[in-house]
């Protein structure tokens, strides 16, 4: 039927091609030539996967999905292959934009987009335009036609397939954990729940905009994020602020952290699901969260359980507030309530947890308080100074009250 062996050959050799060598022109005809066979080779790739699932073969032969048994050949991620396999399965009602996949004139991201709007209720709909779709598809930059679609298909769909009483269903949210320390977050608000997400969470991020911007000018080494960091900072602030609402005192929620530590090897400090958590990390959270640190032996049997002596409390934070008054970083107006107490010097360096040691700092300020190259120093009258890692130094503010 094909060749499968000289494919998989000539994509190999293609790949150990020494392009240094090659002339910009020759660059240029590389680039457009292989983004053409990538769409024939998805095209291909999709026949066959479809046809597999089709015929069952996978699930005869090891009682798995298609799916299931590609990923666990290949090691590669099982709902991409599904997603693949969904969209070749159902490409077959869609003959000619599978022709123009096949042929490189358009790509697999044009060729999913038209496969999900073409539901039941207006796919025939979709099969009439598909000529003209693709044809648009060669003209038009991807996400001003994918636009286009979209709302070609809200038109032809608007009076079918809307049911109010599904909305609140389609919001969704997705939380992925994604290597150390770090998460994916996707989703979809519908209507009311979406434009209000969109209003607070951009005027979140202009307020944020306009504190990081006072930063910089106070201390140039400091960045402004882009505007897509501030994004994901004004949702979790958006998110601490909405926690808070829930408290008696409606001061910021205290994160309660379980810290799993290797007796034979402290570097390794784990959440008590098994995520590993760097040390600076894990020496912020410690500031001033609800800590319970678990030490245990190299079978993971419990050998020790911490007690919550490195926060302070109620009293010691009633004082700091009246010491303090908010966030002590030079030119932050975030109040006392919303800011965490650091301990200057860490508590793993013998730092005491005595008012002499302890400052406000906002969640933001206490990241950048924490970064290398950055230091804090506690002051003889009670304030405090930083050192920036190029050896300026920075002197805390105090909103009200006294040493």
């Amino acid at each position: 039927m094909f060749e499968a062996v000289e494919m998989a050959e000539s994509a190999r050799k293609a790949a150990s091609t020494d392009v240094s060598l090659a002339s910009d022109e020759e660059l240029l005809t590389a680039a457009a030539a292989m983004g053409s066979q990538r769409a024939s080779s998805d095209a291909a790739w999709g026949h066959v996967l479809a046809e597999l699932e089709v015929r069952g073969v996978c699930d005869r032969e090891f009682g798995l999905t298609t799916a299931s048994w590609f990923a666990h050949e290949t090691h590669m991620s099982r709902p991409v292959i599904s997603s693949q396999v969904s969209t070749a399965i159902r490409l077959r009602q869609l003959p000619v934009v599978d022709e123009a996949l096949s042929d490189g004139a358009i790509s697999s991201e044009h060729a999913r987009v038209l496969v999900a709007v073409a539901n039941p209720r207006i796919e025939s709909d979709i099969v009439e335009l598909q000529g003209e779709l693709v044809g648009l598809a060669q003209r038009s930059p991807f996400p001003a036609w994918r636009r286009y679609v979209t709302e070609l298909a809200e038109l032809l769909d608007q009076d079918g397939g809307y049911d109010p009483t599904r909305d609140l269903a389609r919001n969704h949210v997705h939380v992925t954990p994604v290597g150390t320390d770090s998460i994916a977050v996707s989703g979809e608000l519908v209507g009311e729940y979406g434009l209000s997400f969109t209003q607070l969470l951009e005027a979140e991020t202009d307020r944020l905009w306009r504190a990081r911007r006072a930063d910089h000018e106070l201390c140039p080494e400091l960045d402004i994020p882009t505007r897509s960091t501030l994004r994901a900072l004004a949702l979790v602030e958006l998110v601490r602020k909405g926690a808070a609402c829930s408290t008696p005192t409606g001061r910021a929620p205290i994160v309660d952290v379980t810290l799993v530590i290797q007796a034979d090897g402290p570097d390794d400090v784990r959440t008590s699901d098994g995520v590993a958590v760097s040390r600076d990390v894990a020496r912020h959270l410690c500031c001033d969260a609800s800590f319970t640190p678990i030490y245990v032996d190299s079978h993971g049997v419990p050998l020790d359980a911490g007690r919550e002596e490195r926060r302070p409390n109620r009293a010691q934070r009633r004082a700091l507030a009246f010491r303090d008054g908010g966030c002590t970083f030079p030119g932050c107006d975030l109040p006392a309530s919303w800011c965490d107490a650091h301990l200057v010097r860490p508590w793993g360096e013998g730092g005491l947890t005595d008012l002499s040691n302890l400052a406000l700092l906002c969640r933001y300020h206490h990241g950048v308080t924490h970064r290398n190259g950055w230091t804090m120093t506690v002051l003889a009258d009670q304030t405090f100074a930083w050192t920036t890692p190029s050896g300026a130094t920075l002197t805390s503010q105090r909103n009200r009250g006294s040493p």
